[in-house]
């Protein structure tokens, strides 16, 4: 049965050297919101989905709750994107859903951010596998690891296209009701956040990886 599946981690960032580069942020995050609200409403169509568009809608969905509970909001930054970006899409290519990766380099979420030099503070991690359509019933169950936290969704009856917003608000919402995922989205030390996601079959199913690196730093 199709699942949506969750992992979170946090880690220390200890190091001392940095590097920078220049940063050009996409669109989404330079002009006023409200000037995509069209963009956002639109269904996500598996031909022709806009993945900057999805990531930047997870992104605002993520300072929203933030500002509500009078948490300061995350600032974009490209390194942690970059950073959620490699591990999403070795996900996929290599057939894995888990935060440590096979690939001896890119083993932790430690390693992968200080791999775009991101080395100092303390920096966390949410994965999601998460549906394309819409569905018409959830079944929840949760069952903690001996080293982390697996929140497992089944679902049945699937629906009709997500819009990116309501995408957004759904994946969001069930971190949110996962105690270890709502403390990285909640958490106050960090003040950057990177997303990145990738569409691709799941059990037969399209479905989307995503990832959500946080830092309290961005060098």
């Amino acid at each position: 049965m199709p699942r949506i599946i969750f992992y979170h981690t946090i880690c220390c960032l200890t190091f001392l050297t940095a590097c920078s580069s220049k940063i050009v942020l996409p669109k989404y995050y330079i002009n006023p919101p409200e000037q995509f609200d069209i963009a956002l409403s639109k269904p996500i169509k598996i031909d022709s989905v806009d993945l900057v568009l999805l990531d930047w809608a997870i992104f605002e969905e993520t300072n929203r709750h933030r500002q509500r509970l009078g948490v300061k909001k995350l600032r974009f930054n490209r390194m942690l994107q970059k950073a959620a970006e490699l591990h999403t899409e070795e996900m996929v290519e290599l057939n894995y859903f888990s935060h440590t990766s096979p690939v001896l380099e890119n083993g932790t979420p430690m390693q992968r951010i200080r791999r775009f030099g991101i080395r100092n503070g303390i920096a966390g991690e949410n994965i999601a596998i998460h549906p394309l359509m819409k569905t018409q019933e959830g079944v929840f169950n949760k069952r903690v690891a001996s080293v982390q936290t697996t929140t497992r969704y089944a679902w049945r009856n699937e629906g009709v296209e997500y819009t990116y917003e309501e995408f957004a608000v759904d994946l969001v919402n069930r971190w949110l009701n996962s105690p270890p995922h709502r403390f990285n989205i909640l958490n106050r030390q960090f003040r950057f956040l990177g997303i990145s996601n990738t569409l691709t079959r799941y059990n037969a199913r399209a479905v989307f990886y995503v990832t959500q690196n946080f830092s309290s730093h961005d060098y």
